[in-house]
């Protein structure tokens, strides 16, 4: 059996009432696309899908009720914004040999020469990149050593280098950097000050309020 098999079965209810009865018996709704084929909505158990979630799959073999068995990425995935819970899932089938576009995550390797002997901060700024490649070439994340950057260094994605696939995401996206510790500093008193301003006005308008209240007594 392969590991990032999913099972899933075919469902023909829809709607939020529908979605919340799933959640009750610890399953979530989904839909699986495929270019050219009809869309089939699917409910999957949800403990099963953590676990592979886990994994951290860049394809999924999905096995639907009565269906042959395809494999995927996962298109969209939604999750509440309070407790982070999954909501629903999008599959897209793939096809071997056709590329795909997908995000990837990025993973920072090692610690910056200008952290360890300068004192500077390692700045992640993206943290997911759009690439286009084969199906088997599908990376779970790319790493990306940035143990030579000094202070003032970045490393743009122009400067990445992997064959296998193309990157979509803009060639001058900053993707890492080294500041000085004072860069940051300001940043943060810039914020405060902005904050504390907007604390100043509220003040102010809630004395004007209180005032306008007075008056009217």
């Amino acid at each position: 059996m392969s590991d990032n098999l999913l099972n899933a079965q075919p469902r023909s209810d829809f709607g939020k009432g529908f979605a919340r009865r799933l959640r009750m018996i610890d399953q979530i709704p989904g839909v699986f696309y495929f270019t050219g084929k009809e869309n089939v909505p699917l409910s999957i158990d949800l403990t099963t899908f953590k676990l592979l979630l886990k994994t951290k799959p860049s394809l999924i073999e999905l096995h639907v009720d009565g269906l042959k068995p395809r494999e995927c990425l996962i298109r969209d995935l939604q999750r509440d914004p309070v407790t982070n819970e999954i909501l629903h899932v999008d599959f897209l089938g793939i096809q071997r040999g056709t590329k795909v576009k997908l995000s990837v995550p990025v993973v920072l390797l090692g610690v910056p020469e200008g952290v360890k002997t300068g004192g500077g901060i390692l700045q992640h700024a993206a943290k997911e990149l759009e690439i286009e490649c084969l199906p088997k070439d599908i990376p779970s994340s790319i790493e990306i050593d940035v143990e030579e950057l000094d202070i003032g260094d970045a490393i743009h994605v122009s400067a990445l280098d992997f064959p296998a696939y193309t990157f979509i995401t803009g060639a001058q996206v900053v993707v890492a950097l080294v500041v000085e510790p004072a860069v940051i500093k300001d940043l943060i008193d810039e914020e405060e000050g902005e904050e504390g301003e907007e604390g100043e006005e509220g003040e102010e308008g809630e004395e004007i309020g209180r005032a306008s209240c007075r008056e009217r007594v």
